[in-house]
């Protein structure tokens, strides 16, 4: 934001500052850790970047005690806000306090936030740049009450994320119960459970008419989610009918590259490209817990996977992969309602997330510039 516009945009009662005068920085250089050998507690060594916290040491010497701060890359300019006693990795972070005492930390941290600040080049920014951008601040009280109520929202994220990763942790724990092999149960080979089928490439798809809701699925569309029923590329009538076309509930397994092994569920008929392998299932058996054993059982087809520049398994290899299921169709099926379920509770609380992230960017866009104001009295 340039001068002339922050001067534009002043919200009565607030002033124009450049970061400089809210915040002071100091070196990293007495508390980055001495060794990248982590171990799973101790104090945190931490990242301004997405990951965060890197690991734990059990060095004593050298660490941050005088939190809160905000810990900022140099370099690419994200920052975190910390609230506990730490060490960093690299010499390129600098850590933030406020400068006077009517500056609030918190406020400052989620106006950095909301700046889209430009890097390109690999250079140190803080000194030469990023000190020296102007923001508009409110009174203290003001700044104080923003900060609390994105701090709320916040608080309700990361128990969110809490959620998520602990009914994760129980759906772990229960597919390593479940599929140890069971009295009654029979191991039989990929081929068994149904028709595979190798996806192909159509030799023509018209642009001007992509969108017909026409999925064509390629290993990047399967990234975690069970169904699919979307892709990054649509294509034409013409397109979709010189393809290898499967029913919905066939299940999806990338057979080349960096994801090989990975599962999914086709939500709707669709077709795929030729780097995954496909499992129309029979009559037999339940098509959603072949697809937790197959997510079970990545192992077992890795063990197929060729040595050759790029991974891959061919659809003979992968219709020869072994794996062990209940005789019992109904079986089968009470053990994928089990897993359903729990992925259920996952789904509502990764779109809960997904909301309060979506209210939070609404609430710092109101009231980080002042379009709306917060009662202080």
């Amino acid at each position: 934001m340039t001068t002339t516009e922050v001067k534009q945009n002043i919200p009565k009662g607030w002033q124009e500052k450049q970061i400089k005068d809210l915040l002071n920085y100091e070196r990293p250089d007495k508390y980055i850790v001495e060794s990248d050998r982590y171990i799973n507690q101790g104090t945190p060594v931490l990242t301004a970047n997405k990951s965060f916290i890197l690991g734990y040491t059990d060095e004593k010497g050298g660490v941050y005690k005088d939190v809160p701060v905000i810990i900022f890359d140099d370099f690419t300019t994200d920052s975190k806000f910390v609230d506990f006693p730490f060490k960093v990795k690299s010499s390129a972070i600098k850590i933030l306090k406020e400068k006077n005492s009517d500056t609030d930390l918190r406020f400052v941290y989620e106006k950095m936030k909301s700046v889209d600040f430009p890097t390109g080049s690999h250079k140190r920014y803080y000194i030469s740049q990023y000190q020296n951008m102007e923001v508009v601040v409110p009174p203290l009280p003001e700044q104080k009450k923003i900060a609390a109520i994105l701090n709320t929202v916040d608080e309700e994220i990361q128990k969110t994320d809490k959620i998520i990763a602990a009914t994760e942790k129980l759906k772990r724990g229960l597919m390593a119960d479940i599929f140890k092999t069971k009295k009654g149960w029979k191991r039989v080979t990929v081929n068994e459970l149904g028709k595979v089928v190798t996806g192909n490439t159509p030799k023509t798809a018209r642009k001007e008419n992509y969108g017909n809701d026409y999925v064509w699925v390629s290993p990047r569309d399967i990234f975690g989610q069970k169904y699919i029923s979307e892709s990054t590329k649509m294509l034409s009538t013409e397109g979709f009918a010189q393809t290898r076309k499967l029913p919905a509930g066939s299940i999806l397994v990338v057979c080349i590259g960096s994801t090989i092994g990975k599962v999914g569920i086709a939500a709707k008929e669709l077709s795929t490209n030729q780097q995954i392998n496909s499992i129309v299932v029979n009559k037999e058996n339940n098509n959603e817990f072949i697809y937790y054993t197959l997510l079970f059982n990545k192992a077992r087809i890795l063990e197929k996977v060729s040595t050759q520049a790029v991974p891959i398994i061919n659809k003979n290899t992968f219709s020869d992969v072994s794996i062990t299921v209940p005789a019992d169709k109904d079986e089968q099926q009470k053990i994928a309602g089990i897993l359903s379920s729990v992925d259920e509770k996952v789904s509502v609380n990764q779109k809960l997330k997904a909301k309060l992230t979506l209210l939070k960017k609404g609430l710092m866009q109101d009231l980080l510039s002042g379009k709306v104001r917060v009662p202080t009295t």
